[in-house]
């Protein structure tokens, strides 16, 4: 019914797994640096998956992660770097520390309703993330959780259900346009949109009661274009 810590650790030519639908769980580092997996698919049953799991499947080009499924954990897809594709289910409610870090081909990526926190580092360095979207459930954006996703565009809302948005989250977003801070947002930490290049537009509301130092450092704000509006 389980898969144990690190059972198939470093078997780095294994190049498929099938999971049978007795497996509920699989343990921390299982499959960690397995570089020819192409693809895993997990079985329903499945309802714990441990940190790091498949990190460093250098191979792996997409997962679906099962239903009954409550965490992503620290580090589970950390390093994966042909990661094109996630579908995380409506069941998940926490994203954890790294746990898609370094993911550098991952595209784009649906965070579910569910979701109330973003784990630190959780998406940093995945530099081909085009879009996200960041659903009203969320309380917590953790430090560097999106930094130097240089490829992040368009505009940003940060939704009022977000208390804190953690040092550095979005650092080095270079190509971000606008950003919208909801009503709600308390405190914007340090370097939070540092090195945002690209962005003319910031909206930041009454409720925001810290903003920390150099947080946005080296963007447009620095250029006359940029606009920052405090709503009233």
């Amino acid at each position: 019914t389980s898969i144990a810590y690190c059972a198939f650790y470093n078997c780095s030519r294994l190049a498929s797994i099938t999971i049978p639908d007795s497996i509920m769980s699989i343990s921390e580092g299982t499959f960690i640096n397995c570089k020819s997996i192409t693809s895993v698919t997990i079985p329903d049953s499945v309802t714990s998956i441990g940190g790091a799991a498949f990190a460093r499947c250098s191979s792996l080009t997409s997962v679906t992660i099962p239903s009954g499924i409550t965490s992503i954990e620290d580090s589970l897809f950390r390093s994966c770097s042909s990661l094109t594709s996630v579908t995380i289910p409506d069941s998940v409610t926490s994203i954890g520390f790294a746990a898609f870090n370094a993911c550098i081909s991952l595209t784009s990526v649906i965070i579910p309703d569910g979701v109330t926190s973003i784990g630190n580092l959780a998406f940093c360095y995945c530099t081909s993330l085009t879009s996200v979207t960041i659903p009203d459930g969320v309380t917590s954006i953790g430090y560097d959780a999106f930094k130097d996703c240089k490829c992040l565009s368009s505009a940003i809302t940060i939704p009022g259900s977000v208390t804190s948005i953690g040092n550095s989250a979005f650092e080095g977003c270079v190509s971000v346009t606008s950003l919208t801070i909801q009503d709600g947002v308390k405190t914007i930490g340090d370097a939070a949109f540092s090195r945002c290049g690209s962005t003319d537009l910031v909206i930041i509301p009454n409720s925001v009661t810290s903003i920390g130092k150099e947080a946005f450092r080296g963007c447009d704000l620095y250029r006359a274009a940029l606009q920052v509006l405090v709503s009233m």
